[in-house]
């Protein structure tokens, strides 16, 4: 064989792969450290570009993005117009998202700000008229559109988020307040057409098994995956459970209205003790009202402390279901839970846990390589403690929504 013209593979020594691995690690960090650097870039010249060519609320004077979300951008911006200083929130939203189902939560926004809801954040119209924008992103052949939508910024302080619920009680009887008055202030909403492409509750939740055993399949090695394959059947028997527990004689005469789909305390801004700003309408939908009140009392009200960790808290759940349903009586408009809906709150408490552990599993697989395996095994864990705990004290609940009545 003649050798002359062929690449020797010669072995490495264990010195120079401990070398070579170590330029590798510096390689990486600055690979990473040049992409978040070129997409702080990339968003602030979008940014420039949208106030200063698309809409009239002068200069922009500075930028900051706001951590907290999970699938959208979120940033503050200050701008001067004729020598006044405004702050604005301005919100790219997350790739994929339908434009319909934008047109959808900003005609939402805008009925609920008409009909009383004074502490949402109102929409910024553009030049044209339109109250989103939208900018091409073009990475070599592909391009792919992103759409952008300026808010008024909320007074208020961001206090709490959905994974640290630590309320006090004023703030637990204003949060269900808030509630109430959205619910009321868009019962008469017309979506024209419109809606998310998210089906309802009962529709979507028997879709999941059949992804849920594709997601099992992946060729992933983490203690994220390793948790999740371990509970899974588990999981799929609650999914079959839950689609047993109300009628569809039932079901068809609960009231379906707008609903926000994502309220927890991070979604809310406070002062005084008072809830006075809500945000964040991109998940909002036409669904069942009880889906959303049950979604709210997990959320505000379930325990993610280490030794409580997946527990309800039931005398919160009390404070939050009474001050919801004395709110609704006192404006005397969208009538409060009915005695179907307090009687099957329990068990729409289970079908609301279901679909949170969809968002789990769901935002993990989309992206393994770049989340957090331990932050979003906490994030499942909770939510089968919580599917336990709901099954073992479904009594206890119903015993709660009594005190109420």
């Amino acid at each position: 064989m003649d050798t002359s013209r062929m690449l020797h593979l010669k072995e490495i020594g264990t010195k120079e792969a401990t070398a070579l691995f170590a330029q590798s690690v510096q390689l990486k960090e600055f690979a990473q450290g040049l992409y978040e650097t070129m997409e702080i870039t990339l968003v602030r010249n979008q940014i420039l570009d949208i106030v200063r060519n698309q809409y009239d609320i002068g200069s922009i004077e500075d930028a900051y993005e706001i951590f907290g979300g999970y699938v959208n951008k979120s940033f503050g911006i200050y701008v001067e117009k004729n020598g006044k200083k405004q702050e604005y929130f301005i919100r790219k939203y997350k790739k994929g998202i339908a434009e319909n189902e934008i047109k959808f939560e900003h005609a939402l926004i805008s009925c609920a700000i008409e009909n009383g809801l004074d502490i949402a954040a109102g929409l910024i119209p553009a030049k044209d008229g339109n109250t989103y924008v939208k900018l091409i992103e073009e990475n070599g052949s592909s391009k792919t559109e992103r759409f952008f939508a300026i808010y008024e910024y909320l007074d208020g302080e961001d206090k709490y988020t959905w994974d640290n619920p630590t309320l006090n009680d004023e703030e637990y009887a204003s949060a269900a307040e808030v509630l109430a008055l959205l619910h009321d202030s868009t019962k008469n909403f017309d979506p024209m057409g419109l809606e998310r492409v998210e089906p309802k509750i009962m529709e979507f939740i028997p879709t999941l098994p059949e992804t849920y055993k594709e997601f099992a399949q992946m060729g992933i090695d983490n203690k994220f995956h390793t948790y999740y394959k371990k509970n899974l059947n588990e999981i799929l028997e609650e999914i079959d459970r839950v689609m047993k527990l109300i009628p569809d004689a039932v079901l068809t005469k609960l009231p379906m209205i707008p609903i926000h789909c994502d309220i927890h305390p991070g979604n809310l801004k406070y002062k005084d003790n008072k809830a006075v700003g809500i945000f964040d309408f991109d998940w909002a939908k036409i669904d069942l009202r009880l889906f959303d009140v049950c979604e709210a009392l997990i959320y505000f009200c379930s325990s993610w402390d280490e030794e409580t960790d997946g527990r309800l808290l039931l005398s919160k759940c009390a404070i939050f279901l009474k001050y919801y349903q004395d709110k609704l009586s006192a404006i005397d408009g969208l009538e409060p839970l009915s005695e179907a809906e307090l009687q099957y709150l329990p068990d729409m408490m289970s079908i609301v846990n279901v679909y949170l552990i969809n968002w789990a599993v769901s935002a993990y697989y989309e992206d393994p390589e770049n989340l957090n395996v331990f932050e979003y095994r906490v994030y499942l864990s909770h939510h089968i403690k919580l599917l336990r705990y709901i099954k073992r004290h479904k009594l206890d609940i119903a015993e709660m929504v009594k005190t109420i009545q």
